[in-house]
């Protein structure tokens, strides 16, 4: 197991703090911070639940990250740029 930190500009500052299996290259935690507003407040802890056991590969991250986000409201990022910056952690 890998643990890894990323900062990562988009609209708003996104920052990740990811635990993943290197082997599997999937994520076994995940937290995501930032000064972004996302609507209703549980939806960021939803969407880092949904996160867990996904291989970190980016259209598979990027569609999961659609699914949660689809009946939210998200303010100062989009699903690629949080995509991006979770597989910023693995450089």
């Amino acid at each position: 197991m890998k643990r890894a930190h990323n900062v990562y500009k988009s609209q708003k500052l996104i920052r990740i703090m990811l635990e993943y299996d290197e082997a599997e290259n999937t994520i076994n935690q995940i937290t995501i911070a930032g000064d972004f507003f996302l609507y209703p407040e549980e939806a960021l802890e939803t969407l880092e639940a949904s996160l867990i056991g996904i291989r970190l590969d980016r259209e598979t991250l990027k569609q999961e990250i659609d699914n949660c986000l689809k009946n939210s409201e998200v303010y100062g990022f989009d699903s690629t740029s949080l995509t991006e910056a979770i597989l910023g952690c693995k450089t």
